[in-house]
């Protein structure tokens, strides 16, 4: 599925995947939190919940304790979230002119400690793949922030791709049975790139949401010019780990020394 916003955010909580309107996404809901300066909102699901910074200056509070963190820009800076389990108060203020933060929650019951976590706390804050494979035609920088490795009560697999102008992401297509979402934005913000799924591509924007239900394959292209980032979030099965499989006839460009 596809998701286009047509409109600005509007101030607070705007929704954009809900459990009842999107059954395939395995009860994983999605949307992205509007803040202005001084504007103060708390929230306190009965759900994990993930809320990731991707622009501006806010202070998380929750169990007495208060930080204020700032991210610039999600394609240049390194990632800040907050991470917690399901009836967990959070108090967020904003102290910049506008903020953004992508929220991300699943039915969870099991407990976990709340974590905010910046780059040093992340499974890998910095990785880039695809370098040297194929003219570096899928180079990208990729932060993984956890999964069951460093977060074993998750349900969760989660992080965010920068893809470079012109080339491509989350390639080769591949699988898995869990379903997934990305949430896009592109600098400058009138770029585009295309999301292949299944047999079927769509044209996304800033803003734009994609959703992979079981078992379709996946994989982006970005534009030349401009720069492609998303929030990926894959909500994992209660009982089983995340297998991923490359399509067979595809699968000899992950080589080393895979050739044009």
């Amino acid at each position: 599925m596809k998701i286009s916003r047509n409109i600005p955010f509007s101030k607070g909580y705007n929704k954009i995947v809900t459990k009842e309107e999107h059954p395939e996404m395995m009860g994983m809901e999605f949307g992205v939190l509007l803040m202005g300066k001084n504007d103060k909102l708390s929230f306190n699901y009965s759900k994990e919940v993930i809320y990731v910074l991707m622009t501006g200056k806010v202070t998380f509070s929750l169990n007495s304790n208060s930080k204020t963190v700032e991210r610039k820009s999600c394609f240049h800076e390194p990632p800040i979230l907050l991470h917690v389990p399901q009836n967990t108060h959070v108090e967020i203020e904003g102290v910049s002119d506008v903020s953004e933060i992508a929220i991300s929650m699943t039915d969870n019951s099991k407990d976990f400690k709340p974590r905010l976590l910046e780059a040093k706390d992340c499974l890998c804050a910095n990785e880039e793949r695809g370098k040297g494979v194929l003219n570096d035609c899928s180079s990208r920088i990729v932060r993984t922030f956890f999964d069951r490795s460093n977060c074993p009560q998750t349900n969760f697999f989660v992080g965010e791709v920068v893809s470079y102008p012109g080339k491509w992401s989350s390639f080769p297509p591949h699988t898995h049975v869990e379903p997934e979402i990305y949430f896009y934005k592109f600098l400058p913000e009138n770029g585009y790139g295309y999301a292949e799924i299944g047999d079927d591509v769509y044209k996304v924007k800033n803003n734009d949401l994609t959703g992979m239900p079981s078992n379709k394959t996946h994989s982006q292209a970005t534009a030349p010019g401009y720069a492609e980032y998303y929030i990926w979030v894959i909500r994992l099965r209660d009982d089983k780990d995340i297998i991923t499989t490359v399509k067979p006839e595809h699968q000899w460009t992950t080589a080393s020394n895979a050739k044009y």
